[in-house]
């Protein structure tokens, strides 16, 4: 029969993963854009993506429309909020 072999990167992970409610890892809630942290990871999410970008000029360029945009829609609530988000999140 095998023997179990102990991999450091996966036990490290499970135990991450089980230090942290299930109801809170699998959650919808969390995972909704009607929340109110889906704004702040929208924004984390897009400046993410944007210094991945290998090119000088279009990665700052992604910065800084990034900001801007936020910047311009920082006072946006309700229906026409949700909107916003999902469309940054289509972009994504």
């Amino acid at each position: 029969p095998p023997t179990a072999v102990h991999h450091p990167i996966r036990s490290f992970h499970n135990k991450a993963q089980s230090s942290i409610p299930y109801s809170r890892r699998f959650n919808q809630a969390n995972t909704s854009m009607s929340s109110p942290q889906a704004p702040i990871s929208l924004f984390r999410s897009l400046l993410r993506e944007a210094k991945k970008v290998d090119n000088y000029n279009f990665r700052h360029y992604a910065i800084r429309r990034t900001r801007a945009g936020f910047a311009a829609n920082r006072e946006m609530t309700g229906n026409e909020a949700v909107v916003a988000l999902n469309e940054g999140q289509e972009q994504l």
